[in-house]
């Protein structure tokens, strides 16, 4: 059948950054080239041994073999109320403030489906995860970028957003630990933010799928922040924290309501989280502190090794305060971010991720993922020379 056409909403998306380099890649592994990929956050480390055979024992768990509750099983909500009040000192009711997720892409992007209209805004950091302007464009809002400024620390200017765009937004997406920037938000910020939405009536998504991955200050969850509860979701995953990324598990949590919001959503359109893999989120959450501390520990390593590194070359503004990137801003001799990751994938051989794929506000900068060995990370060093 020929002149098929993609629905108007598809052909308003632009090409999904981690698609397109994925399929460079794959050009490149056809070709038989080899390549340093340090692109994704998708972390070498094995997944914790516990976590495995868990895995492997509920799997043959007959009950598990069959459809899953939309809300997920009692055990691994109570495992992620648990785990949250030791993290957070935050009480959630498992029953009613925490649904897990196909891994929290799913839920932050189909979240707005459930509360925005089409025509209405939603407030999207720039740079951001890329994710966050798919779900305006499928919900049919429209995306309002908030500029994180590096000398705004990276914090978007919230008095800097028009009035006309405040009374007419619906949603806001924050994320900190941030992505790609390493960015953390101090209590003050998060709380003039929470101070914002209330105001505004915005309900506000907060991304918080870093928390774990810091390295000197302990990330905060907004819902430590008074009145969060009245306007706020909190999204979490295990795929950093416990280097599960194939595993798609997570959860939200947060405002009771904006969680049956998205419970509603998620009925229609999946079956729940395969039995098993909820048993191994549980086992995660309740067994495995001590991996997410050397999970750290080695991750900063990395990071050190490799920023000393950039700075012996000549890059002076580096940002590495959390999770597993690094942010850096662009020598002038390139144009732009997408010119020098060509010049890195062409002449380097290494596949790094342009700032401007994070939207308009990340141009300037690239970043690498500190998601391969630390040999690997100082043989790229000596190509970057």
């Amino acid at each position: 059948m020929n002149g098929i056409q993609l629905s108007n909403r598809l052909s308003n998306f632009p090409p999904y950054l981690f698609a397109e380099i994925d399929k460079k890649k794959s050009e490149l592994r056809a070709k038989k080239i080899k390549f340093i990929d340090v692109s994704i956050g998708d972390p070498d480390i094995a997944t914790p041994d516990g976590v495995i055979e868990t895995l492997y024992k509920a799997s043959k768990i007959k009950s598990n073999q069959k459809y899953a509750l939309d809300q997920g099983s009692l055990k691994f909500r109570t495992a992620i109320k648990k785990w949250f009040k030791k993290r957070f000192d935050v009480s959630l009711c498992e029953r009613s403030q925490i649904l897990p997720l196909i891994g929290s892409k799913e839920g932050l992007i189909h979240f707005p489906l459930a509360y925005v209209n089409p025509g209405e805004t939603i407030l999207i950091p720039s740079p951001g995860y890329p994710g966050y302007r798919g779900a305006a464009l499928f919900a049919g809002a429209k995306p309002y970028e908030m500029p994180l400024l590096a000398e705004n620390k990276f914090l978007a200017d919230l008095d800097k957003i028009p009035l006309s765009v405040r009374n007419r937004a619906r949603m806001m997406y924050l994320n900190y630990p941030n992505n790609p920037t390493t960015a953390l938000a101090p209590k003050k910020y998060l709380t003039e933010v929470v101070k914002f939405c209330r105001k505004y009536g915005i309900i506000l998504a907060y991304d918080n799928a870093y928390s774990e991955i810091y390295f000197e200050e302990k990330p905060l969850s907004i819902l430590e922040i008074p009145g969060a509860e009245e306007i706020a979701l909190e999204f979490h995953s295990l795929s950093k924290t416990f280097c599960m990324t194939g595993f798609r598990v997570g959860w939200a949590c947060g405002n009771p309501g904006l969680t049956a919001g998205l419970l509603k959503v998620k009925s229609n359109v999946d079956s729940g989280i395969f039995g098993a893999i909820q048993e191994a989120g549980a086992n995660a959450l309740s067994s495995q502190s001590a991996y997410v501390g050397k999970l750290r520990k080695t991750l900063k390593t990395r990071r050190d090794v490799f920023v000393s590194g950039l700075k012996e070359l000549g890059f002076d503004e580096i940002y590495a305060g959390s999770t597993f990137y690094v942010w850096v801003r662009i020598p002038e001799r390139f144009g732009s971010s997408i010119d020098m990751a060509e010049y890195l994938l062409m002449k380097k051989r290494i596949v790094a991720t342009p700032g401007l794929g994070f939207g308009k506000h990340g141009e300037g900068f690239i970043r690498f993922a500190m998601t391969v060995d630390i040999d690997v990370l100082k043989k790229a060093l000596k190509l970057l020379k």
